[in-house]
Order: C-alpha cells, then sequence, then structure tokens
C-alpha cells in the first residue's frame, strides 16, 4: 500500500470548507429572514436540514469507513483517531440542540426563536470548528499515509451515494462556490465526462433555483 498520493488532504479541506461556510452563513440568515416570509422561513430551515443531515452523513462515512481502518494501522497515532470518534459524539450531541431550536423558530418564527437558533448555531460552529481544524491538522495526513488510493477513493463514492440524486446537484454547486478553480478542476476531473455535462447543462441551474429563495439573492 502506497497511500493517497495526498488525496485526502487535497479533498478533505474542501469538504470542509463548505461545512464552515454554510453554517456560518445559515446563522447570519435566520436572524436576517423576515418572520412573516413564511416561503423563505420553511427554505431556510429546509437547508438548515439538508446541512445538518450532509454533516452526519460526512461522519458517518468516516466512522464506518475511515476511523476503524487508520484504529488498525496507525499504531501511536490511534489517540488521534479516537478523539474523531469522541468529538463526533459532541457534534451529535450539539446537531440535537439544533434541531431542536430550528422546529421552534419554523413552528413560530420570531425574533426571539431566530435569537435563539442562531446562538445554537454558533456554538455548534465553534465545536464544529475544532473538530475539523483538528482532524486536518492531525488526522488528515494518517489517512493520507495508511489508507491507499482505492480505499479513499471508496470513502468519496460511499459518502456521495447518500445524497438523493437532486442533492447531489446541490452538493457539486455548493463545492463549486467554494473551490478555487484548480480545487474545482480536480474535483470534476474525477467524475466521468457525462456527468459534467450534466452539470453544465442541468445542475447549475438547478442549484441556482434552489439557494436563491434561501439567500434571497443570486449566488
Amino acid at each position: 500500500m502506497t497511500g493517497t498520493g495526498g488525496a485526502a488532504a487535497a479533498e478533505m479541506p474542501l469538504i470542509h470548507r463548505i461545512f464552515r461556510s454554510e453554517f456560518a452563513g445559515l446563522g447570519r440568515l435566520v436572524t436576517e429572514v423576515d418572520p412573516a416570509d413564511e416561503a423563505r422561513v420553511s427554505a431556510v430551515a429546509d437547508h438548515l436540514r439538508f446541512m445538518l443531515d450532509g454533516l452526519h452523513m460526512h461522519h458517518t462515512t468516516e466512522d464506518d469507513l475511515v476511523w476503524p481502518q487508520l484504529l488498525e494501522r496507525a499504531g501511536m497515532d490511534a489517540p488521534k483517531v479516537e478523539r474523531m470518534e469522541q468529538q463526533h459524539q459532541r457534534i451529535d450531541a450539539a446537531v440535537a440542540g439544533i434541531r431542536t431550536a430550528a422546529a421552534t423558530w419554523t413552528s413560530a418564527a420570531a425574533p426571539d426563536t431566530a435569537a435563539a437558533l442562531a446562538e445554537r448555531i454558533g456554538e455548534f460552529l465553534g465545536t464544529l470548528t475544532e473538530h475539523l481544524d483538528e482532524e486536518e491538522r492531525d488526522v488528515v495526513p494518517l489517512i493520507d499515509e495508511h489508507l491507499s488510493e482505492e480505499e479513499w477513493a471508496q470513502v468519496g463514492r460511499a459518502g456521495f451515494a447518500k445524497f438523493t440524486p437532486a442533492q447531489r446537484w446541490i452538493a457539486t454547486g455548493q463545492m463549486v462556490e467554494v473551490a478555487t478553480d484548480e480545487e474545482a478542476a480536480m474535483m470534476f476531473g474525477k467524475l466521468p465526462p457525462p456527468v459534467k455535462v450534466l452539470w453544465r447543462l442541468v445542475g447549475k441551474r438547478k442549484y441556482r433555483r434552489y439557494i436563491e429563495p434561501i439567500r434571497g439573492a443570486r449566488p
């Protein structure tokens, strides 16, 4: 086994950048939305749910396919992996609090319920950021060292397969938004040609149609 060739170091921060950006944006959006605008309240709440679900899928993929292999192979570095598992549990607890606050805001949108939800998101984002920073610094190098290219590719395929077909366009649009030109070329370079054509012809439009009601403007 020769390692991933640095693929995890190239790809994981990009995935994490989506979570950092979207949750920070959602923390602002919930306080900016007019409580009387029921359609936009619903759109923002649905997007928050999508992001929380996406984070859960990302983490469970790591739990199932990455951490067990690293624990077997990383030797003295295994405690770093164990910390990732513990942090996932803390994040799960914080997510449960956000879901409760989001349900309250959705059913009774008002400045006080919006402020309570934004506070929950802010606290959660602090916990999440700490986890993502540590993972990129201490564990991503272990992935590149101890997983093969095919094993890492399987992690990506398994994670993406958890999205519905419609959600895959959303995830792709989010990636394009936060990626540099070089990063976008790297990610699209791994896709089959028909998928890249469909993104240009269909996916971009679907993503705009999804995100505009949330942000209230073109992305």
